[in-house]
């Protein structure tokens, strides 16, 4: 079918037709040369589309970080039942200036216990009678296996719960619970990471009891005192707490940053109402279910209270987390001054209501009715949220690869028509220029990683952790160059069998990016992933776009033609950036503390190279119709190599930052240790003192040598974790396959006070095998890990676990890690462990090590482990306590 703007072309299509060959030229007769292809777009206009990708950038990352107007108390009277922020400011503000609060500290459990329990009471006492609110503080002592990090046995004595239900006179026995957490790990005043998620519920709690509207079902505020010892608080509410059985659903508040906006990072499992509610309450949406498959990968180090609902108490829920700023989490820094409030306006609008949703839907009085079913969501630049069942998605994902295929199809009979390429030629000629593009994502990823293998040796790494715009002109730049080369040389030098128009030529890259994302979708659908409606955003508007061009343009498009490509494609581009940016803000503070083993430098080049090769898809096949490309593409180049050059010459390169503007602090974790070896008849074999330096990032320890002289003479950790558990390392939880670079210093002996002390206390032989009974005492936080040799089996023990969990391989055998901490009060471990034994057996049945930590307190830290500290500079975050290993041939 031909259109009235194929029609109006027809007579300028006629004058440059060649009768020696299928090829047509569109030319403005003073431009025409016969023997070259006239390329219809100025330089300036592909100028312009980069100026804009700039731009588009800039405005996501403004809208990124928009938050909304905090309410104070002068404000209080025209907001009535609305959350206000300073009250919640004002809480956050009595919270932190306790500073740290470790469980088991009497910060943490009295001193906070009476912050928020007196803020309670002097809620209630205003409440609407119209309520019924009761008030319970819980001790809890228990154990769980923990599949997380290297996994292991959590066992736990007194943990304290703050808990509060709010109900009415129907006497309602179905709840949601709203959990947060008021410990923080040693050091840190805990501003983020959770005192705003407590103080937000506290507000919560103001607003919802002083309202005269009564709710049809209860809700339940957890305040948990201690999740930072891996979670035992919400394990002892779920598991014991008389009002656990009446959970029908769950909010969880949590922080791997300060301040920005609450990310829904997890979802479910199953109960798509949640979801459902979610998406028609909260007035400031951001979530997808991207986030949700990158968390529960498990590349990110990390978890939550979340885990424990779901899998102890059988829950669905929803859990948020601020992520903007994670270089401030668990760190001394993470205090009020970075927890703005329009965060806690943004974060306590959104948790009221999608609480009041959730609480007055019908949904929690029969949620067995509603758990089938998983949901393909995600937000639109924060306005909305776009949800659809799993079967839906299935449906949309099939009717737009059949789109894609029958546009890809129009466009081969346009080039037989137009150009006289066969279908089938067609087909050739996109299957080739499919794998061209592949390869130029290759050669993208392989400079990249070259670049970062550069910088590496160079001793230049990670200068986008403070700047991040480093990350631009490193990888993103070279990714853009890289693509649009291969693809302009391929064009230009592999297409000689064929004379086509330059439109002809950019369809069928274009058709090859459609191709590629095609088939991204249609594995992402057999997959079961929910992250689809990336690829199926892509194919579709790339769909809509082939669709449009026909019946709009015809064959020779005017510049009206630019204008609808960049605004179909920038549609998807603009939603594919918010998404990436959303993943940065989340990924480069993580590189801080991922290790010195995470080779940081280059899987963010690898990372950005790949994300942003496959944003420019459908913007790489425009340098096909311009007309100039040289000073594009060396003004590209030209801006690469400066910047390379500013990077290695000045001290811009440099990736710490200790200013109050751009805080991406170095992270350190020094334990000053006493470290004591015994062999099978209890002589000490070996003994040692020091610091322990923690390598928390690639760049650890060496960067600060000019500053502490003592550091230039760390020795790397190896021999020691071949010849001894753990390395013979007080290592605090079972981190050891991510962080297995470490440095040891020798120094001074450790001031012990309560030490520990391991016990034997009784040994006897069982049916197969041994019985052993042992009980261990020192500071609240201890650590017990054992390997038995080849041959010999843990079959069992006391502590009340489904069975023994073990972790990662030492020398070929299984490692178990017992994590215990107790309350206010000491409370000694006692457990027995039976061996299945070879009757030809002989020896040592199994290595033995204990682990004691001070985190607070007089013990937490000598004279010589301040001043060592504090000659460390002012761009770095040191987090230090005292501990001691000592380990046993048994």
């Amino acid at each position: 079918m031909v259109n009235r703007g194929y029609r109006k072309m027809g007579s300028l299509r006629n004058r440059f037709s060649s009768e020696t060959s299928h090829y047509r030229k569109y030319s403005n007769g003073k431009d025409y040369d016969p023997s070259k292809t006239h390329k219809p777009m100025p330089s300036s206009y592909f100028v312009g589309i980069l100026s804009l990708m700039l731009l588009t950038f800039s405005l996501v990352i403004i809208i990124e970080k928009r938050l909304p107007k905090a309410w104070t108390r002068d404000e209080e009277l025209q907001h009535p039942e609305s959350f206000i922020a300073e009250r919640a400011y004002d809480i956050l503000k009595h919270l932190t200036i306790i500073g740290p609060r470790v469980a088991g500290s009497y910060e943490n459990e009295v001193l906070a216990v009476k912050v928020i329990t007196s803020e309670i009471e002097g809620i209630l006492q205003q409440a609407h009678p119209s309520h019924v609110v009761e008030v319970d503080i819980q001790k809890a002592s228990g154990a769980f296996n923990l599949a997380f990090l290297d996994g292991m046995t959590n066992v736990y004595r007194d943990v304290q719960n703050i808990v509060v239900k709010v109900g009415s006179r129907i006497n309602s026995s179905h709840s949601l619970l709203i959990n947060c957490h008021f410990d923080t790990v040693m050091d840190s005043p805990g501003a983020s990471d959770d005192g705003a998620g407590c103080a937000v519920m506290l507000e919560i709690l103001r607003v919802l009891v002083h309202s005269n509207k009564i709710l049809r079902h209860n809700i339940i505020f957890l305040f948990n005192g201690g999740e930072e010892n891996f979670m035992p608080a919400s394990h002892g509410f779920i598991t014991q707490h008389k009002w656990a059985k009446e959970v029908r659903a769950f909010i969880n508040l949590e922080a791997c940053g300060a301040g920005g906006r609450e990310v829904l990072f997890q979802a479910g499992p199953n109960h798509p109402w949640i979801l459902e509610t979610y998406s028609e309450e909260v007035p400031y949406p951001y979530a997808s279910s991207l986030a949700q498959e990158i968390f529960q990968s498990g590349v990110i180090p990390g978890d939550t209270d979340y885990r424990i609902f779901r899998d102890f108490g059988n829950v669905s829920g929803l859990d948020f987390a601020w992520s903007a700023n994670g270089y401030v989490y668990h760190t001394k820094f993470d205090s009020i001054q970075h927890v703005p409030l329009g965060s806690l306006q943004r974060t306590g609008d959104n948790i009221l209501a999608l609480a009041k949703g959730m609480a007055q839907g019908h949904q929690l009085s029969n949620v067995e009715h509603y758990r089938p079913g998983n949901l393909v969501f995600f937000d639109i630049l924060g306005a909305f949220v776009i949800r659809w069942q799993m079967p839906l998605a299935d449906l949309i994902n099939v009717l737009t690869v059949i789109a894609s295929f029958y546009c890809i199809f129009a466009d081969s009979k346009e080039a037989k028509k137009y150009d006289g390429i066969t279908g089938a030629s067609y087909t050739i000629k996109i299957s080739g220029c499919v794998g061209v593009i592949l390869l130029s994502w290759l050669m993208c990823l392989m400079f990249a990683v070259g670049t970062a293998a550069s910088l590496v040796g160079l001793g230049r790494t990670m200068s986008w952790y403070a700047r991040p715009y480093w990350a631009l002109f490193l990888y993103v730049i070279p990714t853009l160059v890289i693509s649009l080369i291969t693809i302009f040389v391929h064009a230009k030098y592999f297409n000689k069998d064929l004379i086509l128009s330059p439109w002809t030529v950019f369809q069928l890259y274009y058709d090859a990016y459609q191709v590629i994302w095609t088939m991204v979708l249609i594995i992402g659908t057999l997959l079961r992933y929910r992250s689809s409606f990336i690829p199926l955003t892509w194919v579709f508007f790339a769909s809509l776009g082939n669709f449009l061009k026909s019946k709009l343009f015809g064959r020779w498009r005017s510049p009206k033609w630019y204008l609808m490509h960049v605004f179909l494609i920038g549609l998807p581009f603009v939603q594919d950036f918010y998404l990436v940016i959303g993943a940065l803000y989340l990924f480069i503070p993580i590189m801080g503390r991922a290790g010195a083993g995470s080779h940081a430098e280059y899987l963010i080049a690898a990372m950005i190279s790949f994300l942003f090769a496959k944003m420019f898809s459908f913007a790489v096949p425009l340098i096909l119709l311009v007309r100039k490309v040289d000073k594009i593409f060396k003004s590209l180049i030209a801006v690469f190599l400066m910047s390379l050059a500013v990077l290695l010459l000045t001290p811009l390169g440099f990736p710490y930052s200790g200013g109050p503007n751009v805080l991406a602090p170095q992270r350190f974790m020094i334990a000053h240790a006493q470290r004591i070896f015994h062999d099978q008849s209890g002589v000490i074999t070996n003994t040692s003192n020091g610091y322990w330096i923690v390598d928390m990032d690639i760049n650890s320890p060496h960067t600060v040598d000019h500053h502490v002289d003592l550091m230039k003479t760390a020795i790397p950790v190896e021999q020691d974790c071949v010849d001894y558990l753990y390395c013979g390392l007080p290592y605090l939880v079972p981190v050891l396959t991510m962080i297995w670079k470490t440095h040891w210093l020798p120094g001074p002996q450790p001031v012990l006070l309560n030490t520990v002390n391991m016990t034997l206390i009784e040994r006897r032989t069982i049916s197969g095998g041994e019985r052993l009974s042992f009980e261990v005492s020192g500071p609240t936080h201890l650590g017990v890990m054992m390997s038995p040799v080849p041959g010999v089996e843990i079959r069992g023990w006391s502590i009340p676990t489904p069975e023994p969990l073990a972790g990662p391989l030492w020398n070929g055998r299984n490692t178990y890690f017992i994590y215990y901490a107790y309350g206010l009060e000491p409370v000694p471990l006692r457990f027995w462990i039976d061996f299945r034994i070879p009757s030809s057996h002989s020896g040592p049945i199994m290595d033995m090590a204990v682990t004691s930590h001070y985190l607070f307190g007089e013990g937490k830290a000598s004279q010589d482990l301040k001043n060592f500290v504090n000659e460390f500079p002012d761009w770095t975050a040191v987090t230090y306590w005292t501990a001691t290993y000592e380990s046993w041939k048994i």
